[in-house]
């Protein structure tokens, strides 16, 4: 599903001075584009530019299976007059292993694609090649490493390829086609994608895109979609990964079938509550200062365990907060060292994808805050573990919703005078 999107703003002042990047929005403008013979040598196909989005609210994306259709779109038309199986390669940019080299080191990727490119065959068309998963692509095998490149590092052979490209539209012998969900708009690699090529920008999976994308779905086979589906899947799946959500979007259609309707409560039935996701999205909301979102998630999760695990749950929210907050305060230390992130990460043991999220949360948060959320988790745990709670039912769970208020905007956690806590509540 595609829907119109603006110009990004930034995407201007990535291209050099004298030039305009075209920016070509999936769906309609896409076929356009293509329908008229005249291709690009380089694309790059990405999510839509959400410009109104503030530095610590969550990145969105678009679905993989979204950002593959308007690559194989491209594709299909610079392989129309060539043979598929002669003219075209596709290769994952996030697999160090398809190269057949000695070295999965940058370098020797993009030197692997920037051959791939060059080749030609005697019996073909014009050569295709797509690379997906690029969303760390950089140049040079310094710069990816987190370093800084030395004078003898040399031009990075993907870089020199790109150089190469004529500028415009026309008749290129080769069209390199790059996917990835994010890329940065300031970096190298954009500018001169955008220099040489066209920027193809897919629209990102919101609650609003994904009722859009299943009441489209569902018109083909007359099936009903209640309001309000998209917001509960997003909940329950507890954030905005677009894959899942297009997946889960997919199941509950075919579950509901021809003159179906899909109900809020087959989601409740069906769509299982991400805990773990939804720990995640706490921490999220915390860097953003949301409150009104930390409460939603926290009832989320609270509310779909027995009364009687209530407790156990409570504690669980606890253990996952502290142990998130230690890992930044580790990071930090690490940082303070000179470390690079790369080298952090190693250290730690993390998952990148684990320490990006972290590092971006502990990277946007304010002077002192770090300290007052271990202040905060501190009296927290106390208050949990005392003999003197009272109801605990109730306590614990409004004790936590009164420490993701403090860890929110930023403010101490504070000690009862009195034993019992429902008193002082």
């Amino acid at each position: 599903m595609s829907t119109p999107t603006s110009r990004s703003p930034d995407a201007k002042s990535a291209a050099p001075a004298g030039s305009s990047p075209q920016i070509i929005t999936d769906g309609p403008q896409l076929h356009a584009h293509l329908a008229r013979g005249q291709l690009h040598g380089a694309y790059l196909v990405v999510s839509a530019y959400q410009g109104d989005r503030g530095k610590n609210d969550e990145k969105l994306g678009a679905d993989p299976q979204s950002l593959n259709l308007a690559a194989k779109c491209i594709e299909d038309a610079a392989l129309s007059r060539g043979d598929r199986t002669l003219d075209y390669q596709k290769y994952d940019y996030a697999d160090g292993d398809y190269m057949g080299l000695s070295s999965a080191a940058v370098g020797s990727k993009h030197q692997l694609i920037a051959n791939e490119v060059r080749e030609t065959s005697l019996f073909g068309g014009r050569r295709v090649v797509t690379v997906i998963h690029c969303d760390d692509i950089a140049f040079g095998a310094a710069k990816a490493k987190g370093k800084k490149a030395k004078e003898d590092d040399g031009v990075d052979p993907l870089e020199a390829l790109l150089l190469t490209m004529p500028a415009g539209q026309g008749d290129p012998p080769a069209v390199l086609i790059f996917v990835a969900e994010h890329v940065p708009r300031n970096g190298r690699f954009f500018k001169l994608v955008c220099q040489v090529g066209a920027v193809v920008e897919v629209a990102a999976m919101t609650t609003l895109t994904l009722q859009n994308y299943l009441e489209a779905q569902g018109a083909a086979t007359r099936t009903r979609i209640e309001r309000g589906v998209s917001q509960k899947i997003w909940d329950r799946l507890g954030g905005s990964d677009p894959a899942r959500l297009r997946q889960t979007a997919d199941r509950l259609l075919l579950d509901a079938g021809p003159d179906g309707t899909v109900t809020l409560q087959s989601v409740d039935l069906t769509v299982p509550l991400d805990r773990d996701a939804g720990a995640w999205v706490l921490t999220d909301a915390i860097a953003s200062d949301d409150l009104q979102r930390c409460v939603t998630v926290l009832h989320l999760l609270l509310g779909h365990v027995e009364p009687s695990e209530r407790d156990g749950e409570v504690l669980r929210i606890l253990g996952f907060l502290s142990s998130h907050y230690q890992l930044m305060l580790q990071i930090q230390a690490h940082w303070a060292l000179g470390r690079s992130d790369d080298e952090t990460c190693a250290q730690l043991g993390l998952h990148p994808f684990r320490f990006k999220s972290i590092a971006g949360q502990l990277r946007a948060s304010r002077p002192g805050r770090l300290e007052q959320a271990f202040a905060t988790l501190e009296t927290l745990d106390l208050m949990l573990k005392s003999t003197g709670m009272g109801d605990r039912k109730q306590a614990t769970t409004r004790w936590l919703e009164q420490a993701l208020m403090c860890l929110t905007r930023g403010t101490p956690l504070r000690l009862p005078s009195s034993r019992s806590i429902i008193d002082a509540l």
